[in-house]
């Protein structure tokens, strides 16, 4: 039970390292890009060190969670503390094994895909912030400038309050909503500096407030916020599915019998029988696949240690095999009773 206290502090430490590194590595790409940021003095340095300190931190962690498999492979080369030996048949006829490899390595390509696009969302989400804040920069720096009154305010319960400006344009005065996000409270008929871009005076700000992109910055936000919290898992995910199809495909696949029983409001513990009389229990890793009702079926076994891999085959309400990621809770036993 303390090794498996202490592999959570170390998944706890590495989740919150990369989520450390990425954000602050959002806050350092904004700080960049933007062309008026002014770095206050040793600002840079202190957030290169976070960025360094957590990143090595959070590879540390990736490390630390994998030394047990590495003890565990070097202690049993040869599987046979999760697996029985190669000998005989394993139902080979029933499922093409060597294809659910094959397969087990596409979903760790799926997997990498999803956390790719997570990725991506994230970028994404950061670039549209920048794009937004570097065209209120740009039009801070050269729009023309005019006095503006304020006409309303807005300060609606639900999203950004706003304040209605008229201003001098080319020819005639305009009337413009400019979204408030400096905290000033306005009032009607205050004055105000207005800025806009005199061959398109629909595009305004003031000198106090961006007001930008309501469409770019919304969608830059809910994708940044969205791969910031996504990312981590998604990553995880990934190489897990990867570390279980290596693992597969170094051990093969067992034949046994299985019963997983879901207890009340947990995942399932899932009894393995094998044909040799051994047996094993395994438990259910976190994942989007679940073994199904309770049952006592068929299945096959690969992988060693955390990365082992319970392969169901087709049945009556499941068009084809099924990978589901598994732990063991303990090495093999022997003997049970043989299976027939």
């Amino acid at each position: 039970m303390t090794g498996e206290r202490r592999r959570t502090g170390w998944c706890v430490v590495t989740v919150a390292a990369t989520l450390v590194f990425l954000f602050f590595g959002a806050g350092t790409a904004y700080s960049l890009l933007t062309p008026d940021y002014d770095f206050a003095d040793g600002e840079l340095l202190a957030e290169a060190g976070i960025l360094t300190g957590s990143l090595a931190l959070a590879a540390f962690g990736v490390h630390r969670l994998h030394a047990p498999d590495r003890r565990l492979l070097a202690a049993v080369p040869d599987f046979g503390a999760w697996l029985p030996s190669r000998d005989g048949t394993h139902g080979e006829g029933r499922v093409d094994l060597g294809a659910q490899t094959a397969r087990l390595r596409r979903t760790a390509l799926r997997a990498a895909g999803i956390a790719a696009a997570w990725a991506a969302l994230f970028a994404a989400g950061l670039a549209g912030v920048i794009a937004a804040d570097r065209a209120a920069a740009d039009l801070l720096a050269t729009g023309v400038r005019g006095e503006g009154t304020v006409l309303d305010v807005f300060d609606p319960g639900r999203g950004s309050p706003s304040i209605r400006v008229r201003y001098p344009a080319p020819e005639v005065s305009r009337i413009e909503d400019i979204a408030v996000g400096s905290g000033h409270e306005y009032h009607v008929g205050e004055p105000v500096t207005v800025v806009y871009d005199p061959a398109d005076p629909g595009h305004v700000r003031t000198t106090a407030e961006a007001n930008g992109n309501p469409v770019l910055v919304g969608f830059g936000v809910v994708f940044l916020v969205t791969g910031f919290v996504a990312l981590p898992v998604a990553a995880t995910a990934a190489l897990g599915w990867w570390r279980r199809a290596r693992a597969v495909a170094a051990t093969g696949w067992r034949i046994a019998t299985v019963t997983a029983v879901p207890p009340g409001g947990r995942r399932a513990d899932i009894e393995v029988r094998y044909r040799d009389g051994s047996g094993i229990v395994l438990r259910c890793a976190p994942s989007l696949h679940d073994p199904g009702n309770p049952v006592r079926r068929r299945a096959w076994i690969g992988g060693w240690g955390r990365q082992l891999v319970v392969l169901f085959p087709p049945g009556p309400h499941q068009p084809g095999p099924r990978h589901f990621p598994v732990i063991a809770a303990g090495p093999r036993v022997q003997p049970i009773s043989p299976v027939r």
